[in-house]
């Protein structure tokens, strides 16, 4: 089975993830049940959490920031996986720092600044706005 790219969030995080009756779910975590990655849509990933393993955004570390294309070919992404995530909304996170990051908006087709909290989120976060139209310029809306 292929292992989708990134990283799932660290067991603690996962707590705040699901109510305590595993019913509710919060920050983007599906509560579809999943074995492999393969059983979870788009660029989701099967991760553990308190009920089991659910479909996540995945969480990208540091040496993971998307910046072009040898990364995007050295994780095996095809352009189709970055035509997912870059359709994402931007998602400030759970934390409350406060740093100037770029999200593709694909209604406007333009890479556009928001506030990033600096954990959770998504992978349509960039550090810069080039960043963001070299993983992002293709999508067409």
């Amino acid at each position: 089975m292929a292992v989708k790219p990134g990283y799932c969030y660290h067991i603690a995080e996962v707590e705040d993830l699901l109510d305590k009756d595993c019913g509710s779910c919060h920050m983007g975590a599906s509560c579809s049940h999943c074995t492999h990655d393969a059983d979870c849509r788009g660029v989701t990933k099967c991760c553990p959490s308190k009920c089991g393993y659910t479909c996540q955004e995945p969480v990208l570390g540091e040496d993971a920031v998307v910046v072009g294309a040898l990364e995007w070919h050295s994780q095996g992404l095809s352009p189709l996986d970055r035509a997912d995530f870059c359709y994402l909304p931007s998602v400030c996170g759970n934390c409350k720092a406060l740093f100037r990051r770029f999200f593709f908006n694909a209604s406007s087709q333009q890479c556009e600044e928001f506030i990033y909290g600096g954990c959770g989120g998504n992978r349509n976060n960039f550090e810069t706005k080039g960043e963001c139209f070299q993983a992002c310029s293709h999508v067409s809306n």
